[in-house]
């Protein structure tokens, strides 16, 4: 095999064209292959590789950075990533991965204009988005529109790219998304093979949906940059393309949402997902944790932070008293009671909590390897095991008794080999409108009522899209989602007009628990939710990692373009601290601030 070290770390093969959609097995085993082939068996191992490379990212990262969870075994170097001590290249699969899909991508999209189906152009175009902007908001700067083209024509005499300005990858994503509406809308067949496409049976409408789903993620993510810069009004390079106005063009999407129809279609509820099925019985359809030995999986516990909102944290403490022993399990470092939620005078937990968590009790993350070895012993049981909350892994596991009185009997969620997982969930869309409702950019709320009430379904619908066991109305859930409008927020005060963004950002930042990197883009765009980012052994100047360093052999593979990017933006050092460009605003940077404080 012969490594190309561009954009796209790619191994050229062709292959004959194999009759249905055969190729999965063959693109599974080998991620790198490139094959000739009909423009509909591209999608399902384009979708597959995609969302089992994201998978490992928010497990391995960003689950860690955006205290979710805290890696308690102090011999596993992976306990640094809590503290943003990051050693370069923990990233560099990640960035083959996607590179690998996005060039895929691109060589579905000429097959399919070969073909002439505007369908599958349209798909194409929305796989090329989605992985080129997760590259981006991973890295900043990185190849984009030179990306793909050594697929496109077979050479291997160029190894090296250049790489773009986020602006620019950005301002093509925007363009990439809203050809592949045109696309979709212009398609006249109502499906294709469903046997390519296990996460949309082919249906041509799901895809438009799913694409406009992520154009207004998309929209979010660069509007406060766009507004700043330019008012809100992106212009394109080609001078046949029009101007598009962030505002105008949520709101459109927004209208969509609101009819379930109209130009723009989006997801119109949890059926509409893009779920992306896992098979532990087939070597090629397994999840990155299928070999996971049960030490590595429950060597992360649930971070004190998620704890203290899903499920009561009203009080932070030094001490604490166990089997009649009052201990400081942390030093003097203050963290979140954990309290039982049977017990009258707390609030209702949260019902997502069971299918994420086995245990109640969280631990404080950025410890020094001490602490964490005090905090470990502190709260071990009788028997000898740690009573932290590890993440669950089916049946074969034992919740914790103050728990499992909370959640339905014998109805144990499996992480680790759940049969499918979701690319993007549904709930996101409500809060990405009562966001941009509370910004002043969707002018008129209309038929969804008030922005508390898009927060509202927003919640519901993430603790739906979990827990199948309960319903709007079981009182668990309506009594969670009234403590959530109801109950003090990280800054100190309750959901209201003033600190709207603090209250769907946080919850976004729940919902989002396994998708991928979306909660720390938020985090980077808004500075919520507010997180603690100077514990005693936070490394990176007490910054949560704005980026990821570049991976560690493109300083020699692809030294020019390389050496520009961090003599230019980065300002001489791969570092984690530079903000990429939709993350560098006044509003970011100063709540981001107060976690340093």
């Amino acid at each position: 095999m012969k490594k190309i070290s561009i954009s796209i770390l790619a191994v050229l093969f062709t292959a004959a064209v194999l009759p249905s959609c055969s190729h999965f097995d063959d693109l599974a085993k080998d991620p790198y292959a490139i094959y000739d082939a009909p423009a509909q068996e591209y999608v399902h191992p384009i979708v597959f590789n995609t969302e089992k490379t994201a998978m490992g990212i928010f497990r391995g990262t960003t689950c860690l950075i955006m205290q979710y969870g805290v890696n308690h075994n102090t011999e596993n170097s992976a306990r640094v990533i809590s503290n943003y001590n990051i050693p370069e290249g923990l990233l560099d699969d990640a960035w083959t991965a996607y590179y690998v899909q996005y060039g895929n991508a691109v060589k579905m999209y000429d097959q399919a204009v070969k073909e002439g189906s505007e369908g599958l152009q349209g798909i194409a175009l929305i796989l090329r988005a989605l992985l080129i902007s997760q590259i981006s908001d991973t890295y900043g700067n990185v190849p984009c529109r030179e990306a793909g083209q050594l697929i496109r024509t077979g050479s291997s005499t160029k190894y090296t790219t250049a790489y773009d300005n986020q602006k620019d990858i950005y301002y093509d994503v925007v363009a990439m998304l809203e050809d592949a509406n045109a696309h979709l809308a212009a398609e006249t067949a109502v499906s294709f093979n469903r046997v390519c496409d296990k996460t949309f049976d082919g249906s041509f409408d799901k895809w438009r949906r799913f694409g406009n789903s992520l154009y207004a993620r998309v929209l979010m993510r660069i509007g406060m940059k766009v507004m700043a810069e330019s008012s809100g009004i992106i212009e394109f390079d080609d001078d046949e393309r029009d101007p598009i106005s962030v505002p105008d063009k949520l709101a459109a999407i927004y209208q969509s949402y609101l009819s379930g129809e109209g130009s723009y279609p989006v997801m119109r509820g949890r059926q509409d997902r893009p779920m992306v099925p896992f098979n532990k019985n087939n070597e090629t359809e397994q999840t990155p944790f299928f070999g996971y030995t049960s030490g590595t999986w429950n060597s992360i516990t649930v971070c004190n932070t998620l704890v203290s909102r899903m499920l009561d944290g009203e009080e932070q403490i030094y001490e604490v008293t166990v089997d009649g022993q009052t201990t400081r399990p942390c030093g003097d470092q203050l963290y979140w009671a954990t309290k039982d939620p049977t017990k009258a005078g707390v609030h209702t937990p949260d019902p997502r909590y069971g299918c994420w968590w086995r245990k109640i009790q969280g631990m404080p993350t950025q410890m020094t390897a001490e602490n964490v070895e005090n905090f470990y012993k502190t709260f071990l049981s009788s028997a000898g095991n740690f009573k932290g909350g590890s993440m669950m892994r089916g049946s074969e596991t034992e919740p914790d008794p103050v728990w499992s009185v909370l959640y339905e009997e014998n109805h144990f969620y499996d992480l680790q080999n759940a049969n499918e997982y979701p690319l993007m969930q549904y709930s996101e869309l409500p809060f990405i409108f009562a966001e941009a409702g509370a910004r002043g950019w969707v002018a008129a709320i209309g038929g969804e009522g008030p922005i508390g009430t898009l927060l509202r379904k927003g919640v519901i619908e993430s603790i739906l899209e979990w827990n199948p066991y309960v319903t709007e109305t079981s009182d668990m859930v309506v009594g969670y989602v009234n403590w959530v409008m109801t109950q003090e927020l990280f800054s100190g005060s309750p959901f209201n007009t003033g600190n709207a963004l603090e209250a769907i950002l946080t919850e976004k930042w729940i919902a989002n628990f396994f998708i991928g990197i979306e909660s720390w883009c938020d985090y980077r765009r808004t500075g919520y939710p507010l997180l603690k980012t100077n514990g005693p052994a936070a490394g990176n100047n007490c910054i949560l990692p704005t980026r990821m360093r570049y991976p560690s052999d493109e300083a020699y593979r692809n030294v020019d373009s390389f050496k520009a990017a961090v003599d230019g933006w980065l300002g001489g050092s791969n570092n984690m601290t530079t903000d990429v460009w939709w993350a560098d605003t006044p509003e970011s940077y100063n709540n981001r601030l107060l976690g340093r404080q």
